[in-house]
């Protein structure tokens, strides 16, 4: 948000100057460099005679100085600046309070701003109040006072729309889609940015506007988490201002991309685009943008492994946030920072800015950021002081409470806002036709919009938004007359395969034939809807809970009997779930919710009827973390941990395996054990495996040819180009073929060996290698391992485990028979799960070559092998 001044609209005098200084106001915006250069050349030639001439001419030279980044030039301009005229004098405090305000002194600046605002308005210059209060709603926003900052940019829309002046009303309401932004309210952001992309024909500065327009799109698909939409929209705005010459925006433009880049995972071009914006930002004196591609900065840095530079970049940044007052980027700097030293084992460093961002975040009322302040603090407390660790967690806890609360309002004003917008729309066009009808067509119309509203085409039955109002009815009504209500959900199975066999038409037909069955069971009072393609629901009476169970069992067993469709028999079975009121819930959504979990028990189950037995909250959980773990690649949740992989005689560095590890902002760090096999069974291990694959190499480029080992997939295997990613993975990092070990298991090879074997012999011909994980678990074929290129085993850490706990005699007969397999075959073996220095003796003696364990060291994520592998001592797994 930037208050613009008037400075442009130099009033047109008697004098010499006059076109001259038209001219200076007219490029002050694309080119203040050019500006400031003329209106310096104008002042030499000085007295030209008119008295208002030196005055305006310093007050250009002041803003274009400004502009530039030349604080000190301005401020000087300034203190030659005696305005004779009351926009002089608006001009002039505008522009003292922004030098202020770029130097920290923030009150001073807002004293400034405030006298300002009241010297325009006596003087009737709406134009000018309007640049002082956007400028003053700017300051209270970044100091947290974002309620007044709206009540300010209400006032100045006003303004602006008396005033005429349609792009200052433009950049009104895009100043108020930032708060609105900033706090979540995005509903209300769309609403104002759609008045303002409706204003952009009517406008006089089409670039200025378009630039805003845009940046606000990218800002709007940020909050919504699609970054690559926001990436697209910042760059276009980044284009936009560079084409304008407005060098302040392309600056925090480029910002934004490079932010947006980030997230995305392209490091390089976001480090890029963030250097520019900092030099840039430094060049101009613009502390706010500093800190901000600082920030940015030191997370590349951290994710490269530059932990010094990182603290460093992160110092700077708080500092120069602090000195501008920007709570919100205090905010954003100071978590950041903390999590760096947390993420890095760290924390006797973390304590500091967490307890100084959580004092910032209640002072300012910035619920999410109070919200990772106590997650934070209970992470870093969690082994040292379980107490304090606790007590931030109930507080978080609450907190979340708090901003589902408010997201669920949000989301219900959204729903009710789309059911207005519709119904009003379907009403309008109702209208149109009724106008030309009788009044009998009129009223047929009616309940034909009626029945579209309430009912199934199809089957005529009451629809899903029916059948909520009626259940909620009924069960008022059963409650106070004595009887109870059941919410039974049926489910015809198969019906995909009789809509293919038979056709959409036949498919139609027998869902009607199925309701008109289940209609004919029903007894006074009970309901049927149809509220999905092949589902049903049937709210059933009765006095006991067993009443209503035997019920709903007779009308599944209503459809044993074979339907006719088109002629034809047709065999119809289904499961049903069923919830009681009170017991199961009061209300529509959490009966229906019961009776949905208690027909996907039946289903499981196998069971032609299941009764709600409780679990919603587990699935909920689950839900939740499966949501959060699809999301995780996009907000770069993942990072690798690396384990050394050390040569049993020597003790040197042969390489080190890259671990999958995430932390989700809400949900903590999580067990691979817990996320991959989600991973696995919704395919999101495919991109999640390819990210692996390019940030193992990428990382492994910078360890002078100590391989990397990296762990594949069945699916990546069975779904998308392994070979490909693999390729893209050691072009893009620089890595050699050789320097890539990939695991993989011996159950792969049995489900498809012949897929396993075309796609190994690629990597081979490529010059990768590839080991074979947990080796001796019971799925190895001797024929099959003969004929697959790999080029080591892994000997499964259970055979490691099974000598620790004493059964030494067989875990060393078979470590030692596929030590002489391998060495038969020519392959390489490893041992993981070494945990003691007994194991290491006992292994190597066993002739095992490589080991892998905590007892040589834990996996880290910034763990690189300089400090073990001295220089020219190098070998591969």
């Amino acid at each position: 948000m930037r208050a613009e001044s008037s400075l442009m609209d130099v009033p047109a005098m008697t004098c010499a100057h006059t076109d001259a200084r038209q001219h200076a106001g007219q490029i002050l915006k694309t080119d203040p460099a050019d500006c400031l250069a003329l209106t310096q050349a104008l002042l030499e030639d000085l007295p030209c005679g008119a008295p208002d001439c030196a005055a305006d001419l310093c007050l250009l030279a002041a803003d274009a100085a400004l502009r530039c980044g030349e604080r000190d030039l301005s401020s000087a301009f300034l203190e030659q600046v005696t305005p004779t005229t009351a926009g002089g004098h608006v001009r002039s405090l505008l522009l003292r309070a922004q030098l202020a305000q770029g130097s920290g002194q923030v009150t001073q600046a807002a004293v400034y701003v405030q006298r300002a605002a009241q010297a325009a308005r006596d003087a009737g210059l709406r134009g000018e109040e309007g640049d002082a209060l956007s400028l003053l709603a700017q300051m209270q926003h970044r100091a947290g006072k974002s309620n007044e900052a709206l009540h300010l940019l209400a006032r100045v829309l006003t303004l602006r729309q008396a005033d005429g002046n349609v792009d200052a009303e433009i950049r009104a309401l895009c100043d108020q889609v930032v708060i609105l932004n900033s706090q979540g309210r995005l509903r209300e952001s769309l609403e104002l940015l759609d008045a303002a992309q409706r204003r952009l024909p009517d406008c006089t500065d089409p670039l200025e506007s378009a630039l805003l327009v845009h940046a606000n799109l990218g800002v709007l698909h940020e909050q919504a988490g699609q970054y690559g939409a926001a990436h697209a929209q910042f760059t276009q705005a980044l284009d936009v201002a560079q084409r304008a010459g407005n060098q302040p925006e392309s600056i925090t433009m480029a910002l934004k991309a490079g932010g947006m880049a980030h997230k995305l995972g392209h490091l390089d071009e976001a480090a890029e685009l963030l250097t520019v914006a900092l030099e840039g930002a430094r060049e101009m004196g613009s502390t706010n943008e500093q800190s901000t591609a600082l920030q940015t900065l030191g997370m590349i840095l951290a994710a490269q492994g530059r932990g010094p530079e990182a603290a460093e970049a992160f110092q700077e940044a708080e500092s120069l946030a602090e000195a501008s007052g920007d709570v919100d980027r205090q905010l954003e700097i100071l978590l950041g920072r903390a999590t760096h030293h947390l993420d890095h084992q760290q924390p006797t460093l973390a304590g500091a800015p967490l307890k100084r961002a959580l004092m910032l975040a209640e002072q300012a009322e910035r619920t999410r950021e109070m919200l990772q302040a106590h997650e934070l603090l209970a992470q870093l407390y969690e082994d040292d002081a379980p107490r304090e660790a606790i007590a931030h967690l109930k507080s978080a806890a609450h907190l979340s409470d708090q901003l589902r609360d408010v997201v669920l309002a949000q989301q219900a004003r959204e729903l009710t806002t789309q059911a207005e917008l519709s119904s009003a729309r379907r009403a309008v066009w109702h209208e149109r036709q009724l106008r030309l009808a009788s009044e009998q067509a009129r009223t047929d119309a009616i309940a034909a919009l009626d029945r579209e509203r309430f009912y199934d085409d199809l089957t005529g039955l009451p629809n899903r938004l029916l059948m909520r109002v009626l259940l909620s009815q009924v069960a008022e009504q059963t409650t106070r007359g004595g009887q109870g209500v059941s919410v039974a959900i049926l489910d015809i199975h198969r019906f995909k395969q009789v809509n293919d066999a038979l056709g959409p038409a036949g498919g139609d037909e027998l869902l009607r034939a199925v309701a008109g069955r289940l209609k004919a069971g029903l007894t006074k009072g009970e309901v049927l809807a149809r509220t999905g393609s092949n589902e049903f629901v049937v709210l059933l009476l009765g006095e006991t809970l067993e009443m209503r169970e035997r019920r709903a069992a007779t009308l599944l067993a209503a459809l044993r009997e074979n339907f006719r469709v088109h002629g034809l028999p047709v065999s119809v079975q289904g499961s049903l779930g069923i919830a009681h009121h009170p017991h199961d819930g009061t209300d529509p959504d959490e009966l229906l919710r019961a009776a949905h979990i208690a027909l996907d028990d039946a289903r499981e189950q196998g069971h032609a009827l299941a009764r709600y037995q409780g679990g919603g909250e587990e699935r909920q959980a689950t839900l939740h973390f499966e949501a959060a773990l699809a999301d995780a690649l996009n907000q770069g949740e993942f990072d690798l941990h690396y384990q050394p992989i050390t040569d049993a005689a020597s003790g040197l560095v042969r390489g080190a395996e890259a671990l999958l590890r995430w932390h989700n902002p809400e949900l903590g760090f999580r067990s691979p054990a817990e996320f991959i096999p989600v991973l696995e069974r919704t395919g999101l291990i495919v991109p999640v495996g390819a990210w692996v694959l390019h940030e193992a190499c990428r990382r492994a480029s910078t360890w002078g040819g100590v391989p990397v080992a990296v762990n594949l997939s069945a699916r990546q295997f069975q779904q998308g180009d392994l070979l490909g990613t693999v390729r893209s993975a050691l072009q893009g990092s620089g890595l050699p073929p050789e320097c890539l070990k990939l695991e993989i298991t011996e159950s792969l090879m049995i489900q498809s060996p012949e897929r396993v074997q075309e796609i190994l012999l690629g990597l081979r011909q490529m010059g990768v290698q590839v080991m074979l994980d947990d080796f001796g678990t019971g799925y190895s074929n001797l024929s099959l391992l003969r004929n697959i290129p790999v080029s080591g085993l892994k000997i499964d850490r259970s055979f490691v485990t099974a000598l620790e706990r004493g059964e030494n005699a067989s875990a060393q007969a078979m470590i030692r028979a596929i030590v002489q397999l391998s060495e038969a075959l020519g392959l390489d073996t490893v041992a993981e799960g070494v945990e003691h220095a007994e194991e290491h003796q006992l292994l190597r003696d066993l002739g095992v070559t490589l080991l892998q364990g905590y007892h040589f060291a834990p996996p880290s994520a910034t763990w690189n092998p300089e400090p073990h592998c001295p220089s020219g001592v190098v070998a591969a797994v």
